[in-house]
């Protein structure tokens, strides 16, 4: 339900450009409730209404977490002076396959019960790499 900040029309938040196919009185074909400048009416409320016209398709695919690493042969690395070596390459959040349309199918609930799948416009997981080396002594 990430649309129901982008198509509500309140606020400073900016909105989708479904919101230009909103009913008029030339448009009355859609499911877009009609504009409105007064706060308390009713197709202000039904802007704000959680409805079955804000649910989308949350399913996803995501590679949350993949580590490749190589450990150096013995003889190499006794060479050294070292029992062991190993390097490796991390990386989180790599990418995310979905057609949702908010920043993050797992949305947050806003510490409310009441909205859970609510997507408050949170910000995406971050993506993050991690090189390392452990070496042993």
């Amino acid at each position: 339900m990430n649309t129901l900040r982008l198509e509500s029309l309140r606020g400073y938040t900016n909105q989708t450009t479904d919101v230009l196919d909103r009913w008029t009185p030339d448009n009355p074909q859609t499911d877009v409730p009609r504009a409105s400048r007064q706060r308390n009416s009713a197709s202000q409320t039904a802007m704000r209404a959680i409805s079955s016209r804000l649910i989308e398709d949350g399913s996803y695919l995501r590679l949350k977490i993949i580590t490749l690493g190589y450990t150096l042969p013995v003889s190499w690395v006794q060479r050294f002076g070292n029992r062991s070596l190993r390097l490796y390459i991390s990386g989180q959040n790599l990418f995310t396959l979905t057609s949702y349309s908010g920043y993050d199918p797992e949305v947050s609930s806003y510490n409310n019960l009441g909205n859970m799948g609510a997507d408050y416009g949170t910000y995406p997981k971050a993506r993050t790499y991690l090189m390392g080396v452990k070496l042993g002594f």
